[in-house]
């Protein structure tokens, strides 16, 4: 099990952030369930839409 918080989810939304490539990377590795919770959702939906350039699609 693998708990992801805000950071990962925004840099996984938005191509533009210095994380990106690592984010996509990781999910594409991983075979572990991934788990969060309803407040680090929120929290990144916010951060999403808030930014310019994001993959709302991904939301």
């Amino acid at each position: 099990m693998i708990i992801a918080d805000t950071g990962f989810f925004v840099a996984l939304g938005n191509r533009r952030d210095r994380y990106h490539i690592q984010a996509s990377q990781i999910i594409q590795q991983i075979s572990e369930p991934l788990i969060t919770t309803q407040p680090v959702i929120t929290e990144t939906c916010y951060v999403l839409t808030r930014n310019a350039g994001i993959d709302l699609q991904l939301l």
